[in-house]
């Protein structure tokens, strides 16, 4: 589980201009936890964590309370400050809610530099706990600097050697210039760059903040240090999704123009050894960028995201990015279409991953409808795909990721006898968590003993006659 992304902190002034907060709520003498803020086992923190929510003085889950202006968190002490932000912190790694994050953001613009640097060091995190409030804190914390002065904070980040502080730094000269965040990151030493692309990642997953800049200010930053878009570097994936950032938002403008930069960038920057196809390494960093662009526009620009898409050769493009496409086109112009669209694919993986896309469009407005279609499928990849993204549905709804037990209903559920036996037969070859063979598998399936036999026959190594 990975603890609710705040609002950053850069953005949190304008946003909650208006939003006071009763913070005498969350300093009760008595009631403020430790700055380290010390969880032995699961039992011991949902025990603080009731204990919490139940506390008179705690913040309810309801709308915030207004406040008078001496009750601002900027006049509490020190102390009763980093009390607030450890109590609040606690609260988003559980769950927390969207009062949570306000109260936090909200103490955060109330901040100056000094004050945030000072409450930093009393964010001391926990050992041998996994999801620690202090982490919470300390990035807050670290996103209210970097906004307040981003090269003050990057040296403070190199000096400590510390990833939060130092990736907080370089994502927000990143809002300004994703080319002077890419310089900042390659003058770090490789095993610090390694830990402050993986604090990246996921900042940059999650467009917290958006890299700034143009696609030949990204190439002529790269050129200078190519080693950052290396496969083989550990700061490759916080680099490409930084760079998608940057296409993403030229291509909201002018797509065409996007795809013929990046085209540009990517003859530019690779190398390739005697023998090996120029072309086709060229194409390969363009599927790399690519992938990212048409993430962020399938929801920010669908027309950019269908451009981009287009201009894409089949050695360009992943299963997702068709499967997104697929959906997406079944979004806008209905099932047939979308269905046209896998059939054209030239790959048979490719018409799966379409089919993949239709399906989770059509069960998301009626599931059972969606079971029905299944049946009006011909053999084939198409209806594969579809099969296949039943079991996946059935575990990202059911949030079972990895258990047999909600896919195998998910199966039962089909309309078919035919459809059902496809469906156990491919369920049946798939590695299971309880590490079970086929015949087991198949022997603890709710069928019928008749269906069983079936099965086994399509299973065993040498067919049955």
């Amino acid at each position: 589980m990975r603890p609710i992304l705040l609002i950053s902190s850069s953005l949190a002034a304008g946003i909650l201009a208006g939003v006071a907060a009763h913070w005498g709520d969350l300093t009760s003498e008595g009631q403020a936890p430790s700055s380290s803020y010390r969880e032995s086992d699961d039992d011991e923190r949902a025990e603080a964590g009731n204990a919490f929510r139940s506390h008179p003085d705690a913040p309810a889950d309801a709308p915030l309370r207004g406040a008078s202006e001496d009750a601002a968190f900027r006049s509490l002490s020190p102390e009763q400050q980093r009390d607030s932000i450890v109590r609040i912190s606690a609260r988003l790694v559980k769950g927390g809610n969207c009062s949570d994050q306000l109260l936090l953001a909200r103490a955060m613009g109330d901040l100056s530099y000094e004050r945030a640097t000072a409450l930093l060091e009393t964010m001391i995190k926990t050992e041998g706990v996994k999801f620690d409030p202090a982490d919470v804190a300390r990035g807050a914390l670290a996103e209210r600097m970097a906004s307040l002065d981003p090269k003050r904070t990057l040296e403070l980040g190199k000096t400590s050697e510390d990833p939060k502080i130092t990736q907080a730094a370089i994502l927000a000269i990143a809002q300004k210039s994703g080319a002077e965040a890419l310089r900042a990151l390659a003058q770090l030493p490789d095993k610090f760059r390694g830990s402050v692309a993986g604090e990246m990642r996921g900042n940059l997953n999650d467009n917290i903040g958006k890299a700034a800049g143009s696609l030949p200010e990204i190439a002529a930053a790269l050129k200078e240090n190519p080693q950052l878009l290396n496969t083989k570097s550990e700061s490759e994936g916080a680099v490409r999704r930084l760079v998608g950032q940057v296409a993403s938002q030229a291509a909201m403008t002018d797509p065409a123009k996007a795809m013929a930069d990046l085209r540009q960038m990517a003859a530019s920057l690779v190398q390739v050894n005697p023998g090996e196809d120029r072309k086709a390494a060229e194409s390969a960093m363009v599927a790399r960028i690519a992938s990212q662009m048409t993430r962020t526009l399938r929801a920010d620009s669908p027309a950019s995201a269908r451009v981009v898409f287009n201009s894409l050769g089949d050695s360009e493009k992943n299963g997702t990015m068709v499967a997104l496409e697929a959906s997406a086109r079944f979004r806008e112009t209905g099932a047939d279409p979308a269905i046209q669209f896998a059939e054209k694919q030239t790959s048979p993986q490719f018409a799966k991953d379409a089919a993949r896309g239709v399906w989770w469009s059509l069960a998301q407005q009626d599931r059972g409808s969606a079971l029905q279609w299944i049946e009006s499928l011909p053999a084939g990849p198409f209806r594969d795909g579809a099969l296949n993204s039943v079991m996946q549905e059935a575990s990202f709804r059911t949030r079972s990721w990895g258990e047999t037990e909600e896919v195998v209903k998910a199966g039962t559920e089909l309309r078919s006898t035919r459809t059902k036996l496809d469906y156990f037969t491919s369920l049946a070859q798939q590695r299971r968590a309880d590490g079970s063979t086929q015949s087991e598998f198949v022997g603890k399936l709710a069928i019928p003993e008749a269906e069983k036999m079936e099965l086994r026959r399509r299973l065993a190594p040498i067919p049955l006659r």
